[in-house]
């Protein structure tokens, strides 16, 4: 017999996981040191490459609850004069240009803060940006944001009632 419905196939859960996988791209293009790189893997799990005391990769992320963080935002995108046009005005940046100088050159050695403040500690990875060219990477180009998935927040204003 056949089937009048299509079956429901391993798709997300939610419609904020359908929402998380679109629009988190999977190698985000980010602006350090106003220069645009390609990063080999999303923000959140770009790893430190110093090498630990007990001679592993650490497994500290760069992007930390309590360090300063950068924002996504749709920049142009530029290619070097004299080229084609390119198919895309815009496109979504992480961009780290508001951090301070030395976060930047964190971000840039790719280390994490506590490796950032010991530099003789080695690397035991090299670092995995790769030179953004807009004519070279057009799969990593998008033109929307990435959706975050916010937690609930307790509202502000809102107090419970006191019992007498």
């Amino acid at each position: 017999m056949l089937a009048l419905y299509p079956r429901p196939g391993p798709g997300p859960s939610t419609p904020a996981d359908a929402g998380a996988r679109v629009c988190r791209p999977a190698r985000p293009v980010v602006q350090l040191l106003y220069v645009h790189y390609l990063a080999s893997r999303p923000v959140e799990e770009i790893r430190c490459v110093a090498q630990t005391r007990r001679r592993d990769r650490c497994t500290s992320p760069l992007l930390i609850p309590h360090a300063l963080a950068g924002t996504w935002r749709l920049m142009p995108v530029t290619a070097a004069g004299g080229q084609l046009a390119l198919p895309a005005d815009v496109m979504a940046v992480y961009d780290l240009s508001c951090l301070p100088y030395a976060e930047q050159l964190r971000w840039r050695a790719q280390r994490c803060p506590q490796h950032a403040a010991a530099p003789a500690a080695a690397e035991l990875a090299v670092t995995e940006w790769e030179p953004f060219d807009p004519l070279r990477h057009p799969d990593h180009i998008h033109t929307r944001l990435p959706v975050s998935v916010r937690r609930p927040r307790p509202h502000r204003g809102v107090q419970q009632a006191v019992q007498p």
